[in-house]
């Protein structure tokens, strides 16, 4: 009995041709794009066969172009989503836009950065200046580099608290099947970025599944240790990378990023800019 192809086959077709479509806007705006995720993942690490499925196409725009970029994009009939009562919020705060489509596009998570800050960070022109391009069959894809592609991962599990699913680090570990990693670069950037803890949980991961990463170099620190074993009570970081159990409407930014996040200004920092942002918000409204 004939049957249809599977709902993974399409949607890599689709990744394709979306990638052609923003590479035309990045040409006509004068932007350099980064494919992301699994964008990047399902033709470059899965040989796209639809294996690695993702919600929507995530690219991350060079600096400085992000806002002609946006606008190009709403030209060829995208439209941002935006809560009404979080206007400024999303114009300002958020470190990307949403964008769905009437037609059969994707929608786009369109990244101006990688990171949530205050707490971490990955700078985006060091990011485009370690960039290479991956061949997928015919295809060239331009994306991060294979250290800052652990780094992305480490750091979308923690911007999200762990409630993501295991796919990105699925990724990692297809990659580090391939590519030999400059460990000393990672190490560097994790802790320039405040992002060693969330680091080391991927690794410890990793690790469990059987992946031959090295340890890192804080591990043994005594403050480093007690984080770990406080974060230990919201996130399991074995054979499975997630959470515990549901995160409070609070607890997971008033408790668990200042344990994740290196940063002693992080949460100051935060609800700064939060109440900033939300007096904006109403103004706006």
């Amino acid at each position: 009995m004939a049957t249809g192809p599977s709902a993974g086959w399409v949607q890599s077709l689709l990744f394709h041709r979306q990638r052609e479509l923003l590479r035309e806007v990045a040409r006509e705006v004068g932007a350099d794009l980064l494919f992301l995720k699994a964008a990047w993942a399902d033709p470059v690490l899965y040989g796209a066969r639809g294996e690695r499925t993702g919600s929507d196409l995530d690219v991350l725009v060079s600096p400085g172009r992000f806002e002609a970029f946006a606008a190009a994009l709403e030209q060829r009939g995208f439209r941002r989503y935006e809560p009404p009562r979080y206007r400024a919020t999303i114009e300002w705060g958020s470190k990307e836009w949403t964008y769905g489509h009437p037609g059969a596009w994707m929608p786009v998570d369109l990244h101006r950065e990688l990171a949530e800050r205050p707490w971490f960070d990955l700078d985006a022109s060091a990011v485009f200046s370690r960039a290479r391009d991956w061949r997928a069959g015919a295809e060239t894809i331009r994306s991060l580099g294979a250290e800052d592609q652990l780094l992305y991962a480490a750091l979308h599990y923690a911007n999200h608290l762990y409630e993501i699913d295991e796919r990105h680090a699925g990724d990692v570990i297809r990659l580090l099947g391939r590519e030999a990693l400059d460990w000393s670069l990672v190490f560097r950037e994790a802790d320039r970025g405040g992002m060693r803890l969330a680091l080391q949980l991927l690794l410890e991961h990793l690790r469990a599944r059987g992946v031959n990463v090295p340890a890192t170099p804080w591990e043994s620190d005594p403050w480093m240790r007690a984080r770990r074993r406080i974060i230990g009570r919201w996130i399991e970081a074995g054979e499975s990378l997630r959470r515990r159990r549901p995160m409070g409407r609070r607890s997971g930014v008033l408790l668990e990023r200042p344990v994740l996040s290196d940063r002693w200004g992080g949460l100051p920092g935060w609800a700064i800019r939060y109440a900033a942002l939300r007096a904006l918000d109403r103004v706006l409204r």
